[in-house]
């Protein structure tokens, strides 16, 4: 009996043992591999370039929020592309805050809430202008705008009152007008639609000037990726674009910004059945165009003596920040596409 108590405490004494060992190799296996992961972060981190992972979370929020603006209806048939309206004219409301601040930094004392009402207020003169009303709108709006702020300026006494006209008319002008091209995008060929492909067959039908807007959106911004990776990957030793403006702009980003646009241009243009020798042309444009766009905003920041317009979107800056490119590719792209390119093929 004695002996067989014996035999079963060194079996438990075997088993205990096994079962210390074991604990201890899979709390070394468990540190190392925490070990590993976390020098894969640190390699993956100091790998990143500067901001990338902000951009990239960004761009996660912004993308399914910028596609459902652009094709969500509310009421197609009698307000087609109303939703989308009201998404720029916000867009263009933040922009306009953002340029008045940053005037004011600078010691300029702009009419803003006449510029607010303005820059507003274009965005629907768009809409309606597009649908083939109040076409003679825009005008009037110039008109009382200059006469208001020019009563503006001598009511408040101001000592620049040209000086501070002008940079009220050409922040409505620079933002309200140029932005409201997107609009004008959104409302080509009225009434036509096209099937939203899927994997797995064809989706609901939508605007075709919904995607007439998404290509030119997507090019545009695919423009700066293309050239921020170049830039990046290649451009260490690259001569710089425009030192004096922006001198992390390469030579070599430029021209990757250029491929990136064309690449994307002829895709998506497939995809929106666009003319492929019409995307060819139209995707060195916009490419070249956005970063343009870009550099001038950079020597408007300089001369302002800020650094971005704003802070709303993490990586990015403010609206004005992100929306400088499309300011300026937008109203070309449309009028290619409305006067140029004579029949979209469906």
């Amino acid at each position: 009996m004695n002996d067989r108590i014996r035999e079963a405490q060194e079996r438990l004494r075997l088993a205990q043992e096994q079962i210390r060992v074991a604990q201890e190799h899979t709390a070394a296996t468990a540190r190392e591999a925490a070990q590993e992961a976390q020098e894969l972060a640190k390699a993956m981190r100091d790998a990143m370039p500067p901001g990338l992972l902000t951009r990239l979370l960004s761009a996660f929020v912004g993308i399914p929020l910028i596609l459902a603006l652009i094709f969500v209806e509310v009421w197609p048939e009698r307000f087609p592309g109303l939703v989308f309206t009201l998404a720029v004219a916000l867009i263009a409301l933040i922009s306009g805050s953002e340029y008045f601040r940053a005037l004011k930094h600078r010691g300029f004392r702009p009419n803003e809430q006449l510029a607010y009402i303005a820059v507003v207020v274009l965005q629907f003169a768009a809409w309606n202008v597009s649908r083939g009303k109040l076409l003679a709108f825009l005008p009037v709006m110039l008109v009382v705008l200059i006469i208001t702020t020019l009563i503006n300026q001598v009511v408040r006494r101001e000592q620049e009152p040209v000086t501070n006209l002008g940079v009220t008319l050409f922040g409505v002008v620079y933002i309200g007008w140029l932005v409201s091209y997107l609009i004008f995008l959104r409302s080509l060929l009225p009434g036509q639609t096209i099937a939203i492909p899927l994997p797995w067959g064809h989706g609901p039908s939508v605007s075709y000037g919904a995607w007439l807007t998404l290509y030119v959106i997507a090019v545009t911004w695919m423009t700066d990726t293309g050239a921020y990776a170049f830039g990046v990957r290649f451009g260490k030793n690259s001569r710089k674009l425009a030192p004096s403006l922006s001198p992390n702009k390469t030579v070599i980003g430029a021209v990757g910004g250029l491929l990136t646009a064309t690449l994307t241009s002829l895709l998506w243009g497939a995809w929106a059945h666009i003319p492929w020798y019409h995307c060819l042309i139209l995707g060195p444009i916009l490419g070249a165009l956005g970063q343009v766009g870009d550099l001038c905003e950079s020597a408007l920041k300089r001369d302002l003596g800020i650094k971005d317009f704003g802070g709303i979107m993490p990586g990015h800056g403010g609206l004005l920040d992100r929306f400088d490119s499309l300011l300026f590719t937008a109203p070309i792209a449309y009028y290619y596409l409305a006067l140029i390119v004579p029949r979209l093929h469906f």
